[in-house]
């Protein structure tokens, strides 16, 4: 029996925001912009961009408004950025009178209180006594609120987590104003089987609201695998970032040592999202239309590599695409780290 897939899918790029904060050396300004117009043009649907929180706790995001003020908007895409406290979601009320704002503004609340106080300083109950707030506040200057999920398949912290908590969250995010959900894999404490079996309850529970997204980090070798089931189980929007980058926001920066969530929660520092790179090849060799110029996401993950000046997780980004005829490899992509590098074809 041949598997059914859909025939497209919805691509978020992450690097900018969630793929950047884990760097312990500054992402400079023309860089982030850079790589956020490219994935523009590339054909991503939603592109992270940057966060509303304060520098000292999210140095990398120290020049929030700048990168807004610098991107070049392509109509069609969705621009993506995050707040965590009242004056973020004011700067980013802010932004959108002045024109360069968010089209999304998420926040991050965890599924359980440890990992809250970790991330957010404050326990999640706490939480439901801020969204109706910042729904007014978005729905005043028309951006949408995105309620990302912390922690959904388990919690470095504490462990396990009951998938009907995620569910409880949902429900009483969109009852106060949210107008999307995303449940996350934060630390990469997914597998294929509860992903799978999580996405069909999610489907059963909340068949028509905005909330069938797959977010996933690769901690654990698990990231293709666990998207596959998120297919399998019928989502069509995945969030994934350039280079396999990202996770807990990076406590020293330049060598100076911010307040940030402190020393890490996890048991080592490989706690990247997903591989876009690995991702869209892999739907692209499943004959699904991600939307996306795979040559030029290999590009950009190459270029990547030059910019972090170290080699990265993601195998395509070395690799290529499989091969769909004989290849004349003189003539064709240069040996990995030889230098950066455009498709041939460009």
């Amino acid at each position: 029996m041949k598997l059914e897939f859909p025939k497209k899918v919805r691509m978020t790029e992450l690097l900018a925001r969630d793929g950047f904060q884990h760097e312990r050396h500054f992402i400079p300004t023309e860089t982030k912009v850079f790589f956020i117009d490219a994935c523009t043009e590339a054909g991503f649907g939603v592109v992270e961009v940057t966060n509303f929180s304060h520098p000292k706790y999210l140095p990398q995001a120290k020049d929030a408004e700048e990168v807004l003020k610098r991107i070049k908007r392509k109509p069609g895409v969705e621009y993506k950025c995050y707040g965590m406290t009242d004056k973020a979601f004011e700067r980013a009320v802010q932004a959108k009178e002045n024109g360069y704002g968010p089209d999304i503004l998420a926040f991050t609340i965890s599924t359980t209180d440890a990992h809250c106080m970790r991330n957010a300083n404050r326990p999640v109950e706490k939480f439901f006594e801020q969204i109706p707030k910042w729904a007014k506040m978005c729905n005043s200057v028309d951006i949408k609120l995105d309620m990302a999920i912390a922690c959904v398949f388990g919690c470095p912290i504490t462990g396990p987590v009951p998938m009907e908590k995620t569910f409880e969250l949902i429900e009483r995010g969109l009852e106060m104003g949210c107008a999307s959900a995303t449940p996350c894999d934060t630390t990469g404490e997914a597998s294929p089987d509860r992903v799978y079996e999580f996405y069909r309850k999610l489907k059963e529970k909340f068949p028509n609201e905005d909330v069938h997204r797959a977010h996933f980090h690769d901690s654990r070798g698990m990231g293709l695998p666990n998207y596959l089931a998120a297919l399998l189980a019928g989502v069509t929007e995945f969030e994934a970032s350039l280079g396999q980058l990202g996770g807990q926001p990076s406590y020293i920066v330049d060598g100076v040592p911010n307040i940030g969530t402190g020393w890490l929660y996890t048991p080592s520092d490989i706690t990247g999202n997903g591989s876009t790179e690995d991702l869209v090849v892999m739907f692209d060799e499943m004959g699904i239309d991600t939307g996306v110029d795979v040559d030029r996401v290999l590009e950009l993950g190459r270029i990547l590599e030059h910019v972090v000046g170290r080699e990265l997780r993601p195998y395509t980004t070395k690799t290529g695409r499989i091969p769909k005829g004989r290849v004349d490899w003189g003539k064709s992509v240069p040996p990995f780290n030889a230098q950066p590098w455009a498709h041939p074809d460009r």
